[in-house]
């Protein structure tokens, strides 16, 4: 009895559930210590975007400051330095920047991004258009303007995929509110809002060289004040379709949009009403994440309160969150919460997926919503999500906005950044407005991770590729962060956790021009490349 108590109390000491704070907020202690000067009544932006400028195996992650200056962090071993004017990046100071979003447009090796900022709307705006920052051989970035092809406008976040499978990444740009009025009863009194919305744009990539205008050559040109997007192959045909999340849905009747790719044709079919995905919503954010283990792809969707979660089967969205608790409707009574960036990841590797979700005030006429709107933190055990937030060490009340998880420390497990929005409030609070390093201190299991590269006809971020991973019975489907949570991008390294398992049993790599790779036997908690004609490295022995 006694050896059992013991047993009990040790597994206990190492459980999420457990009394023990999970992470640790770390960031002045690391390295990142920006704070926010000035106060700004700043609403949206705050996005992230984790980034290998140098390609030394330290993932990096560039803040987007909004008004305020955006900043460069250059991991070195774990901790950050501010390597900003380092690489030419102060010539930003100026933009409105909302998000950024990473790619290798030119398949040369170097990770590349781009910009999407607040132009113009509302009588505002910086009056520029975004930007493409090229990398030159991980030591600097090239500042190319989208001037001639973007006008500027409210550009809020964007996402990277190969809609033509010609090998080079094309960018589709969700774009916001051009102007904002109200809606009035007889009597007078405010009761909603009318908007009028920017349309999104798609770069199509010709060659590596340069870019063309085409999202009304694809029927994509929405304009329902969109913010988030994403390219993902819903469908398993091959081609990576658009999803897409539209703001006042329920105000302007523009719901949120599923476009089907239908490559070789230069189209997508609006399969929005047939699919029911047409939700009118405050749309916010994309959490991609096999959240059942059936091995095929769901979507958290984050809200003015109500949050969605989609599964897709038999060519329709199905919405589970509120049965699994997940849907985040209130933080009290009738009051709404606000949520921003809803992120699944391993945090203990043991092999399913928890949920982090970052919170933050917003100032609104309706939905009435809370100002102390803290982060969210749900883990999984065994397909019951349990709310560990107030436990957890990430229910941070500032206004959170974009959230990215990797490992930056390479300590075997993965941690959260979130940032946030300065607002007034804050202010008279006295609290410390400045981003939000959560580092994870759980003992965490085994894992393997993948990055994947592509050639040829495969562009080498290899957005929209696919990996089935299949371990102890259970079916665990990821693909390539191509631009997730509020304006950010997660690492593109795909993390798998093994529990106590040594070796990972079998994974599928499903490549957008219909060919496989099939691995097994990889070792435990090593990083490991893959190409798409079937090289593998080991990171250890690299």
């Amino acid at each position: 009895m006694m050896r059992l108590l013991l047993f009990f109390l040790i597994l206990l000491s190492f459980s999420p559930g457990g009394n023990a704070q999970i992470f640790t907020e770390v960031s002045n202690e690391i390295g990142i210590d920006y704070v926010y000067p000035g106060n700004d009544f700043q609403m949206a932006g705050g996005g992230l975007m984790v980034i290998d400028v140098n390609n030394d195996g330290w993932e990096d992650f560039y803040q987007c400051g909004g008004v305020f200056p955006s900043k460069l962090w250059l991991n070195k071993g774990g901790t950050f330095i501010d390597a900003t004017q380092e690489y030419g990046l102060d010539s930003l100071d100026g933009y409105f920047i909302q998000g950024a979003i990473g790619a290798d447009y030119n398949n040369d090796g170097f990770q590349d991004f781009v910009i999407v900022n607040f132009g113009s709307g509302m009588g505002m705006g910086d009056k520029k258009s975004p930007v493409l920052l090229k990398n030159i051989n991980g030591k600097s970035f090239q500042m190319i303007s989208l001037e001639e092809l973007l006008p500027a406008e409210d550009y809020a976040s964007a996402s990277w995929g190969d809609i033509n499978n010609d090998g080079f990444v094309d960018l589709y740009l969700s774009n916001y509110v051009a102007s904002m009025g109200v809606l009035q009863d007889s009597s007078g009194r405010e009761i909603g809002y009318n908007p009028t919305c920017f349309e999104n744009k798609l770069l199509l990539n010709i060659d590596g060289e340069n870019f063309k205008e085409s999202s009304e050559e694809y029927g994509i040109n929405n304009g329902g004040c969109s913010l988030a997007s994403i390219f993902t192959d819903i469908d398993n045909d091959g081609d990576v379709d658009l999803l897409l999340l539209n703001d006042f849905g329920v105000w302007t009747g523009e719901g949120n949009k599923y476009f089907r790719n239908n490559f070789p044709e230069k189209t997508f079919s609006d399969l929005s009403d047939i699919s029911g995905f047409n939700h009118k919503m405050y749309g916010m954010s994309f959490g991609p994440g096999d959240y059942d283990l059936d091995g095929d792809i769901d979507y958290y969707i984050t809200n003015i309160g109500q949050n969605y979660l989609f599964e897709y089967k038999n060519e329709g969205f199905t919405d589970v969150a509120m049965n699994l608790k997940l849907d985040e409707s209130f933080a009290y009574d009738s009051v709404r919460s606000t949520s921003w960036s809803g992120l699944f990841f391993d945090l203990e590797f043991d092999g399913d997926l928890d949920l982090f979700i970052s919170q933050g005030n917003i100032a609104t006429l309706i939905p009435k919503t809370t100002i102390l709107d803290s982060n969210k933190l749900f883990i999984n055990n065994n397909g019951v999500f349990e709310d560990i937030s107030e436990s957890s060490g990430v229910a941070d009340v500032l206004s959170h906005r974009g959230s990215v998880i990797f490992d930056y420390d390479h300590d075997g497990d993965l941690d959260i950044i979130s940032s946030v929005v300065k607002l007034p409030w804050g202010a008279y609070a006295n609290k410390e407005q400045k981003i939000k390093v959560y580092r994870n201190d759980t003992k965490s299991g085994n894992w393997i991770g993948i990055r994947l590269v592509g050639e040829g006809e495969i562009c080498r971020d290899a957005f929209g590729t696919k990996i089935l991973v299949e371990q102890n019975g259970k079916k665990h489907m990821k693909e390539v962060d191509a631009g997730t949570g509020h304006s950010s991008q997660s690492t593109r390294i795909l993390y798998f956790g093994l529990g106590q398992d040594k070796y990972l049993q079998k994974a599928t790599i499903f490549w957008l021009d219909g060919t496989t790779t099939q691995l097994s036997k990889l070792k435990k908690n090593r990083v490991y490349e893959v190409t798409s004609k079937g090289e593998v490295r080991d990171s250890m022995n690299q």
